[in-house]
């Protein structure tokens, strides 16, 4: 028994037998047509399904007609779809419009790419310093978080303490300034934080008086700085005020001792800590500097130490 002859020809239909025809076989006898019509179908069939997949019975469009991309009727192989894509989408300069690959965190903080774009997110952590709230006057306030904010550059000075006054030896000192604190805080999830900014202690009104020690600063828990020390009478100087829990701390300085003439038959009150209030025997200036002390004075009321500050940036 023989398989029928095949050959890849698409019949314009398939024959239908006839309740006249005989019964006759053979590559061309009539029982065999039909048979022989969808064979030829299925060989023309399977030549072109094979044409298809080995790119051979069919014009794929060229790489120029790819990046052009106005012909509708060729297929494209995967090269020619990665190339049109190529020509269409390029890197952005500052220049042309194109894609561009977003920074990583590592790559703004290094600076030295120049072919990525910046998030404002990103940025904004790179560079915190977006806004500042200061807080210059003596008492309790709430500082509300900005939205998004969630690092803070915060220094804390104390106040200054008040100056002494007296008359006569061994003489008034200034009163010591504040102490300062610095550190980057971290507001992940807070909404507000409590301020406290310390006033001035007050210095001496009447003679033979030591000035008051200033006020603490403080926001939040921490960092806080404390108030510095009021001026002595006994012929001491007061040491500063000192910085708690901060990345940075340090003090404005100590009250300054009295200063007496070349012939050790007069003196003049000590400066404040911090140098503003200078030494005087006269004048109950305040000194404007935050966290400087008053100087101390024998003539006269002796000024009032400096409000302490409270600085926020973000």
């Amino acid at each position: 028994m023989a398989d029928l002859p095949e050959s890849p020809d698409w019949a314009p239909g398939v024959y239908q037998l006839e309740t006249s025809d005989p019964v006759l076989g053979g590559p061309d006898g009539v029982s065999n047509q039909q048979a022989k019509h969808l064979a030829n179908r299925t060989s023309w069939l399977k030549k072109k399904i094979d044409a298809f997949f080995d790119g051979s019975g069919m014009p794929f469009a060229s790489q120029r007609e790819a990046e052009k991309g106005a012909d509708t009727n060729k297929p494209m192989s995967a090269l020619r779809v990665f190339q049109a894509i190529g020509a269409k989408v390029v890197q952005a300069t500052t220049s042309a419009p194109g894609i561009a690959r977003i920074a990583t965190q590592l790559l703004v903080k290094a600076g030295t790419d120049d072919h990525t774009i910046v998030t404002p997110k990103a940025l904004a952590a790179t560079f915190p310093f977006r806004g500042i709230k200061v807080y210059s006057s003596a008492g309790e306030f709430t500082w509300e978080v900005p939205p998004g904010v969630t690092k803070a550059w915060v220094t804390t000075i104390g106040a200054g303490g008040g100056g002494a006054r007296i008359a006569v030896l061994p003489g008034p000192s200034g009163g010591s300034g504040g102490g300062i604190s610095k550190k980057l805080v971290d507001l992940t999830g807070v909404t507000s934080v409590a301020v406290k900014v310390g006033a001035g202690g007050i210095g001496g009104k009447v003679n033979g008086t030591n000035g008051t020690d200033g006020g603490s600063s403080a926001f939040g828990v921490t960092p806080w700085a404390t108030g510095g020390y009021g001026g002595r009478i006994d012929g001491k100087g007061p040491e500063g005020g000192h910085g708690v829990d901060g990345d940075e701390t340090s003090t404005i300085g100590g009250g300054y001792l009295p200063v007496g003439t070349a012939s050790n038959d007069a003196f003049i009150g000590g400066a404040g800590g911090g140098g503003v209030s200078g030494s005087a025997g006269v004048g109950d200036h305040r000194p404007r500097s935050p966290g400087h002390g008053g100087g101390g004075r024998n003539g006269g009321p002796a000024p009032d130490g400096a409000d302490g500050q409270v600085t926020i940036q973000w």
